[in-house]
């Protein structure tokens, strides 16, 4: 079975012998606690506005208009035209009420306050990564660009990665993440807005604990040097390993 393209353990002396200030006494190859939760989402795509989409929305959400007419007026287009990007925003969700009476849904204004036109679909299958310890959503860099592994093994180059016990993840880690303005930092572009848990299951994050004559790093695949999220677990890596 070919291993995982996790980074040896030479490799990681090396760049540890660069860093300035820096005293290792020694490296420990350790396999961090994760869970994976498989989803299926509504989620929040994000797009370009067009142009007259941006302005009527900015029209409705800071001049008050909420007339047809006006917003015809106040851009200075034909009044059939507005009511073509009026049903349209309505039909993707950013606007409601007719045309004599308009207001823009959370949707409409996320969209505005954040200058993305953003459309809702529904059905699509994700999976979200948590951590083992304190069961908060990994940041998507670390997601996308690290070696996850299914069992709590990995041998490399004759190194062996000691697996560190974790804790059950909480029921409401996916409400908390889904809740937070910032999900996309860990969701990536595509953000859901609404999950159902279809499975969760353990998973284990190969990373080097350096132990120093001062403050310890963390190195793992995503950064080619010490990794400030990884060395946020530093004061759960000295547990009794998995059997």
């Amino acid at each position: 079975m070919t291993e995982p393209a996790h980074l040896p353990l030479t490799e990681i002396a090396r760049r540890v012998d660069a860093l300035p200030g820096i005293r290792p006494r020694r490296i420990v190859p350790l396999l961090l606690p994760m869970w994976a939760v498989e989803v299926t989402a509504t989620v929040r795509e994000s797009q370009s506005y067009d142009v007259l989409d941006r302005y009527l929305s900015r029209a409705v959400a800071e001049g008050g208009l909420t007339r047809t007419a006006e917003l015809a007026e106040f851009l200075g287009v034909e009044p059939p035209l507005v009511a073509r990007a009026v049903r349209h925003l309505a039909g993707i969700g950013h606007l409601v009420g007719d045309g004599d009476e308009l207001s823009l849904t959370a949707l409409g204004r996320r969209s505005v306050a954040d200058g993305r036109r953003y459309r809702l679909s529904p059905g699509r299958r994700m999976v979200l990564r948590f951590d083992g310890f304190r069961g908060e959503p990994v940041p998507y860099p670390t997601v996308i660009r690290s070696v996850w592994l299914p069992a709590p093994s990995l041998t490399l180059d004759g190194t062996v990665f000691r697996a560190v016990g974790g804790r059950p993840l909480p029921d409401d880690a996916v409400d908390r993440l889904l809740a937070r303005r910032d999900a996309g930092d860990f969701t990536g572009p595509v953000e859901p807005v609404t999950a159902t848990t279809t499975r969760t299951y353990p998973i284990h994050l190969p990373v080097y604990h350096v132990e120093c004559d001062g403050d310890d790093v963390v190195f793992g695949k995503a950064l080619d040097g010490p990794d400030p999220y990884l060395a946020g677990f530093i004061p759960f890596l000295g547990g009794n390993p998995e059997t």
